[in-house]
């Protein structure tokens, strides 16, 4: 079927009146991404803030308690609903692409001190296939959020295959790869420490990838004044034996085998 002359110019006509308007009005013509509606929640919390620093006012308090509210209940499934988007798009996606976008949504335009807590690694030796992520939402400690989970295809699509819930809520957040077990499995370190405790309790866990879920397979949790050591061979993990007075320091040297986190040296010494 031929279509006439005329009717073909108004076609192009209005393709090229389409194009146009999506060039100068790209963010009223295109509907927002999960990204972009989680850096515009960041933006509106970032905005309460200072304004109530500002004027401390009732008014400005109740706009900050609600950015707060949105920014800890919605930022993370936005996320991983925008790190869905993104490795169901056309091709293979890296995993530095998946840190960079996370990484610009969170990132708080006015601040430069913020440098975003997002780790993802590719499961297996090549990219496209599953992905350990992590991330935190670490801007207070009322609205700090953590999502651990893996991501790999079902049914031909990208999908969170498992997750770890919120164990990481309201702490720092990083992510060490353990390398494989004697299964040949990824394994996975993380570790956080309280925001705003000042016994600075610190929580570390180790996970395995097993059948694509993710299982805890060792722990140390609610460490006080816990600092931490991670080596290819080693766990150290330092702490005090108490949260008051009388206490020891306490250090924990812990090998990193195929089969095993295992304890090999434990001491306590007098707290100066």
């Amino acid at each position: 079927m031929q279509i006439p002359s005329n009717q073909f110019s108004k076609l192009t006509i209005a393709w090229l009146a389409v194009s146009a308007l999506l060039l100068l009005f790209p963010s009223q013509m295109r509907p927002q991404s999960a990204f972009d509606q989680a850096h515009d929640l960041v933006k509106g919390w970032s905005t309460a803030q200072q304004a109530q620093q500002q004027n401390p006012s009732e008014a400005n308090f109740k706009n900050l308690r609600e950015a707060t509210s949105s920014v800890a209940r919605e930022v993370p499934e936005l996320l991983k609903t925008g790190t869905l988007e993104l490795l169901n798009s056309s091709g293979i996606v890296s995993s530095s692409k998946i840190v960079e976008r996370i990484s610009s949504a969170l990132f708080e335009v006015p601040s430069a001190k913020y440098d975003p807590e997002v780790f993802v690694f590719p499961i297996g030796s090549r990219q496209g296939a599953s992905y350990f992520v992590g991330f935190n939402v670490p801007y207070c400690a009322s609205c700090s959020r953590a999502w651990i989970g893996l991501i790999g295809k079902k049914n031909g699509r990208y999908d969170v295959l498992s997750e770890e819930g919120k164990s990481f809520d309201g702490k720092s957040l990083q992510v060490s790869p353990l390398g494989r077990n004697e299964n040949g499995n990824d394994r996975f370190l993380i570790y956080g420490t309280n925001w705003g405790d000042a016994h600075s309790r610190l929580s570390v866990v180790a996970y395995v990838v097993d059948e694509a879920k993710l299982r805890r397979i060792w722990a140390r949790i609610d460490l006080p004044q816990g600092s931490i050591k991670v080596t290819p061979t080693e766990i150290i993990v330092s702490s005090l034996t108490a949260l008051v007075p009388p206490w020891r320091e306490k250090t924990e040297v812990y090998r990193i085998l195929p089969e095993q986190i295992k304890l090999e040296q434990s001491i306590e010494r007098p707290n100066p």
